[in-house]
């Protein structure tokens, strides 16, 4: 069975970077049209809804780029050992104890 971190992982990185690029361009745009939003409770509403999403926007981009690296990484790896293993001698086992030779 071939891994699928590495495909996960990318998948992943990629979701939350577009999710990230989509929760920057979209969402203070539509928190800021919202009519109800000009009275003093509104105010309050919209402040700590600008807060939370700042805040999932200064961790969700870099979070999802660093998954697509992380994943890159990941493929180079597997490429490598699989390398790696393919110029490995291969390992001498010692034969059974019956088998030995006797003659010494």
């Amino acid at each position: 069975m071939p891994d699928s971190m590495p495909k996960r992982t990318l998948w992943w990185g990629i979701g939350l970077a577009l999710a990230g690029g989509v929760l920057a361009a979209f969402v203070q745009p539509v928190l800021y049209s919202t009519a109800w939003l000009n009275t003093e409770p509104g105010q309050t509403v919209l402040y700590f809804g600008l807060l939370a999403f700042d805040l999932l926007n200064t961790l969700v981009i870099p979070l999802g780029t660093s998954l697509i690296a992380a994943s890159l990484v990941m493929f180079y790896l597997r490429g490598r050992s699989r390398l790696a293993d393919a110029e490995r001698p291969k390992r001498w086992v010692l034969p059974e104890p019956l088998e030995r030779r006797t003659d010494r």
